[in-house]
């Protein structure tokens, strides 16, 4: 009795697993096709992205062949049109050795513009204040102090890469200009921070030491008014008892 009573239950679950199968089916097929579709569509995306990125370093090593080989405008023209599709560490990469490029052949003014127009490309700190520390150096005979202060007291904060070679240009730049006052202060600071290079903290001893010291106030001339009371007193009184 015991093997039918197990049949009929079996029937019974089997009639019930199909009733809901039937029920459920277009929502269960829709995310069997939703599950397949994601994993095609990632691993179509991850096919893709290695593509492009495999072309493109193919594509820039070229122009990096051809800026090696001294071909310069071939190099310049090949890493310009590059960039414009290039994907953005490609671009800002390619973009930066187009500005070695020019400035290689001595253009500098186009370089500096080519560094700054690869610092924002991309968003690295790092290589933000990368590019424009060599937009500063392609272009520092045309910059003023005020100029490098607007494009370098930033990258001059706490915690930021360069902040001691952004100190130095500035200090550099005021020295030439003639603002002594500023050039010691910024090569004061360089020669006292522990965790600058050394070159800098040397560089900045030796500037110090051509600058001189810093001069010292002028004593004034004439003696303040409470001495000169009590001198005066003091005689008063010597001469009466005399």
């Amino acid at each position: 009795m015991s093997d039918i009573f197990n049949e009929v239950d079996e029937e019974l679950r089997r009639d019930r697993t199909h009733e809901l199968f039937i029920k459920y089916r277009p929502l269960i097929i829709g995310v069997i096709v939703v599950i397949v579709g994601g994993v095609s569509g990632y691993q179509t995306w991850n096919w893709w992205v290695a593509k492009r990125q495999n072309a493109a370093a193919t594509t820039y090593n070229k122009a990096v062949q051809a800026l090696n080989a001294g071909e310069m405008e071939k190099a310049q023209a090949a890493f310009a049109d590059f960039a414009k599709n290039a994907p953005r560490g490609y671009a800002f990469l390619a973009t930066m050795q187009q500005a070695a490029a020019k400035q290689q052949a001595g253009h500098s003014a186009d370089a500096a513009k080519l560094y700054m127009q690869a610092s924002q490309k991309v968003e690295d700190p790092l290589f933000k204040d990368l590019a424009v520390i060599k937009a500063v150096l392609a272009s520092m005979d045309q910059l003023s102090l005020a100029d490098l202060d607007a494009r370098l007291a930033p990258l001059a904060g706490p915690g930021r890469a360069f902040r001691f070679t952004a100190r130095e240009l500035l200090a550099a730049k005021a020295m030439e200009d003639g603002d002594i006052k500023r050039a010691r202060d910024d090569y004061t600071y360089l020669s006292l921070a522990l965790d600058a290079p050394a070159g800098a903290r040397q560089r900045a001893e030796h500037a110090l030491a051509l600058l001189g010291p810093a001069p010292v106030a002028k004593r004034a001339q004439t003696e303040p008014q409470s001495e000169k009371t009590g001198a005066a007193a003091g005689q008063s009184q010597g001469e009466d008892k005399t």
